[in-house]
């Protein structure tokens, strides 16, 4: 009778395998075996099952957050020197012989005690730790008969102390019949060497009613095909497969493919002034893709062979000049780029003779003779569609760089100019790629959309999710940002007040907005130039009465400005030394520096980002556009230093004084087209320095207050642009997707033709909305969100569409949600996917609110900045009750 209880564990667990299966063959069990000794956490969080060695350094905790099962891998008969089992095994009497690895010690499975040390010691230690099961191995070395029996006793004896736990053999095939009704699987490990017999045993332990799991290594090279094709074969036999190298160190080959978009740029140079830095990075970026450059001189050494190879797409930027003997290489690399289907794009012409050309247009089916000619005459454009223009209005024909350079037949033209009767395609999208020869778009600007263009020649990763770092929960970003130029500045307003004094007075005080104020510890110290230091008084008392301000959040701005980091002699002092200065003088008790905000017109170098990261604070670097009178800029890049921490890049929305009329019809314009960017409201203390600065500044919070956005700090900025960047995408099937990240990056952009999120099936979403050709999916900051895209979504289930603050989930379902909301203004919530006409109540405080779906199914409400909100949706009855 004492067995009962774990007998109806097993029916129970056997019962809801069978009525699940159906689910299973949607979203199939996920297994990932990593067994290093600190498995990456983020590649787990990815992966419903795990298996680990049982002294690896692993977040068990992180994992079970998310459902996952993580085993423990034990070995019952071979343990490594200096394990604390063996010296329990030489107090209880049990025996050691030679293992078959050497420096390992072997325990007697004979002796009556090693069933005891298996049970209360071995797996006991991985129990405690709070794995969720055990792979059992080494039994594969079993050669005697009384070994067999006392293993299966010690599994017959683990399943009754641990009935809740997963008990898993790794080979061990003899045992399976006579243990089966203890265990839940079998663990088939490395390369078969006879395919067939192995196929044949997964097959005898599925009949046996057990999991079988298969690991199988293969080479790094293989195809995205040959995984499909093995998956396929296994699954087709009920089994569980994991592909990876022979090392078994989690390199995952599949069968979830993960999607990586990193595009790599061969140029000469300095990697800022490229073509494709000026005019294309802040759109690749938008569409979700890193950006490396690799220098031309350095492009064969083999860290840089190793990173272009495995790039997804490929650049060859106008800068680049490629020596003659670098030809060849060039073109083999463009021949293997071809091979793989990766896009490639020219911004210039990388071939330096008619004899080079010649091999170009061999392998990229360029027609005409490349040589760049001089224009004597009158120069035409092709018209060019407007949905490809930069930039409405007539377009003039750019000579300079004009070619004989024709596309491959079948190439899309996009512009063309002819002139001498000559016709220069200059740019095209074609089979292997495109080409985009603008020689003035660095300085004049493209004519030339970016987006659009790119979106076409990346073809079909233009469907695939991306996290976007301009909006969140349905709302475009508003950053409010105060840089420290200007704070002692003396003012002319009545009783000749400090800049910062007047600033906090008029603008900080008065707007409920999440400002980023950073102050300069030179200023406040009166010891940059200019300033006296018995002022300094003064000036940590303004600094103070800011950082107390609720809605203020504070960013250090360096010690003394320096003009270059590459030549600072003192960066750890000047980031750190600040961080310190602010957080002990000038801020109270609880609040802190969560942000670097470097000064202006000195780049920070990859490691001076690095070090203000490991002091745990955000990184943000704020840098003025340069667009030209009447032209408009392309998307500026938002990171930089990508093998560092991330680094966010914001635009000034003006040059010099404020001007409120631009600045806002800048933002309306960009509110009318793509969500590009977030609202960067960027102001300095030297706004305060008169009436008239000041009313242009309290004119663009208005502005901005009264618009539906959603305010966040520049440091929340950062660390969204960051986990988006560092964000891993893995396909498991047309439509499903499997985002794994740190949680800041929560809304996923997708065009709207690549489906609807199926709510039912899907795992960590709040909610989505569409905004013209783009589908934005709102997620519930989970590390792993699991999407599933249909054509239809799911019609009738409570969703999200937009909120104007801050959001977390306590309860997602069908029909109500448990949301708990903190801003610093209250909070406006609309929700969607209400039958219409349908009733909902909204509780914030003990007296709900009543609210009937429009026609649209969709019902809006304000809250309290500071409460908890649950949303019910009524059905009938209880809808004419109340």
């Amino acid at each position: 009778m004492r067995c009962l209880p774990r007998r109806l564990l097993k029916m129970v667990a056997s019962f809801l395998a069978l009525h699940l299966s159906l689910w299973a063959g949607v979203n199939p069990t996920r297994l990932m075996v990593d067994l290093s000794p600190t498995p990456d956490t983020v590649m787990l969080s990815a992966f419903d099952l795990s298996i680990v060695e049982a002294d690896a350094k692993v977040d068990l905790e992180a994992q079970q957050t998310l459902g996952n099962k993580v085993l423990a891998r034990v070995n019952v008969f071979e343990l490594p020197p200096r394990s604390r089992a063996i010296d329990i095994a030489k107090k209880i009497g049990v025996p050691t012989l030679e293992a078959t690895q050497a420096g390992w010690t072997r325990l007697d499975a004979t002796h009556p005690n090693w069933v005891p040390l298996v049970v209360r010691e071995m797996v006991q230690h991985a129990a405690e730790q709070g794995f969720d099961g055990f792979v059992l191995t080494g039994l594969e070395t079993i050669s005697q008969d009384a070994e067999r029996a006392a293993c299966l006793k010690a599994i017959q004896e683990l399943d009754r102390i641990y009935p809740d736990k997963q008990l898993i053999l790794e080979n061990g095939l003899d045992l399976v019949a006579e243990g089966r009704r203890f265990l839940d699987g079998v663990l088939f490990i490395g390369r078969a060497e006879n395919p067939a017999v192995r196929d044949q045993r997964i097959r005898e332990v599925k009949r046996h009613g057990l999991q079988p799991l298969v690991v199988e290594s293969l080479p790094e090279t293989v195809t995205d095909e040959e995984i499909a094709r093995h998956t396929e074969h296994f699954r087709a036999m009920g089994a569980v497969p994991f592909f990876t190298t022979p090392d078994l160190q989690g390199t995952h080959l599949g069968p979830l493919v993960e999607v990586t978009r990193h595009v790599v740029v061969i140029h000469s140079g300095a990697a800022s002034e490229t073509f494709t830095a000026h005019v294309l990075q802040g759109s690749l970026e938008w569409l979700g893709w890193q950006v490396s450059y690799v220098d031309a001189g350095k492009m064969q050494q083999p860290e840089q062979v190793q990173e272009w190879q495995q790039a997804d797409a490929l650049i060859l930027d106008a800068n680049l000049q490629a020596q003659p003997q670098q030809q060849g290489f060039l073109l083999d690399a463009v021949r293997a780029l071809k091979e793989r289907r990766a896009p490639l794009l020219l911004t210039g012409a990388p071939w330096g003779n008619d004899a080079d050309f010649s091999q170009w247009s061999q392998t990229l089916g360029l027609r005409g003779n490349g040589r760049a000619l001089p224009v004597t005459g009158k120069a035409s454009i092709k018209p060019i569609a407007s949905p490809w223009l930069h930039q409405a209005g007539s377009m003039r024909a750019r000579t300079l760089g004009f070619r004989d350079l024709r596309a491959p037949a079948g190439a899309s033209v996009l512009s063309a100019i002819e002139a001498d009767g000559i016709l220069f395609d200059q740019v095209f999208i074609t089979s292997w790629g495109g080409v985009w020869l603008d020689a003035m778009a660095k300085e004049a600007g493209p004519q030339i959309a970016p987006l659009p263009f790119l979106e076409h020649w990346l073809g079909r990763y233009s469907r695939v999710p991306v996290m976007d770092v301009a909006s969140q929960n349905g709302r475009r970003l508003l950053i409010p940002v105060v840089d420290s130029e200007g704070f002692t500045q003396s003012t002319t307003l009545q009783g000749l007040p400090l800049a910062a004094e007047a600033l906090t007075e008029r603008l900080l005080s008065r707007y409920s907005l999440p400002f980023t104020v950073a102050v300069c510890e030179g200023d406040l110290r009166g010891t940059n130039p200019g300033l006296d230091p018995r002022d300094t008084l003064r000036y940590e008392a303004a600094a103070r009465a800011i950082f107390s301000l609720p809605q203020v959040h504070a960013a250090a701005g360096s010690l003394s400005r320096p003009s270059s980091w590459e030549t600072c002699p003192e960066m750890e002092r000047e980031v750190a030394g600040t961080m310190a200065y602010v957080h002990r003088r000038l801020l109270p008790a609880g609040r802190h520096v969560d942000l670097m905000l470097w000064p202006q017109g000195a780049r920070p170098t990859d490691e001076a980002v690095a070090f203000s990261h490991r002091m745990g604070v955000e990184n943000a670097w704020i840098t003025a556009t340069t667009t030209l009178p009447g032209t408009s800029p392309a998307k500026m890049a938002q990171t930089w230093g990508q093998h560092q921490s991330l680094l966010t890049l914001t635009p000034l929305p003006h040059q010099g004084a404020l001007r409120a009329a631009e600045f806002i019809a800048h933002e309306e314009a960009q509110n009318a087209s793509r969500w590009m960017q977030p609202v960067n409201a960027i102001f300095s203390f030297r706004d305060a320095a008169t009436e008239e600065r000041l009313w242009e500044a309290e004119n663009i919070l208005d502005w901005c207050a009264s618009q539906p956005l959603h305010a966040i700090t520049l440091a929340e900025h950062a660390k969204i642009v960051r986990d988006a960047a560092r964000t891993r995408l893995f396909e498991q099937g047309p439509g499903h997707w499997i985002l794994v990240n740190a949680g800041q990056a929560r809304t996923l952009r997708l065009p709207v033709s690549a489906g609807i999120p199926d709510l039912d099936r899907s795992v960590g979403l709040a909610g989505y909305s569409v905004r013209g050709p783009d589908l934005y999916i709102h997620t519930l900051g989970r590390r792993r969100t699991e999407l599933v895209l249909t054509p239809q979504g799911t019609p009738t289930h409570l969703r999200l569409t937009s909120a104007s603050g801050k959001l977390r989930y306590d309860e997602a379902g069908q029909q109500r949600a448990l949301i708990q909301v903190a801003d610093l203004r209250p909070v406006e919530l609309s929700f969607a996917g209400i039958a219409p006409g349908s009733v909902c109540q909204v509780f914030t405080t003990d007296h709900p609110q009543f609210l009937t779906a429009d026609s649209r199914g969709q019902i809006e409400v304000t809250v309290p900045a500071q409460s908890a909100v649950r949303v019910q949706v009524l059905n009938s009855p209880q809808a004419a009750m109340r």
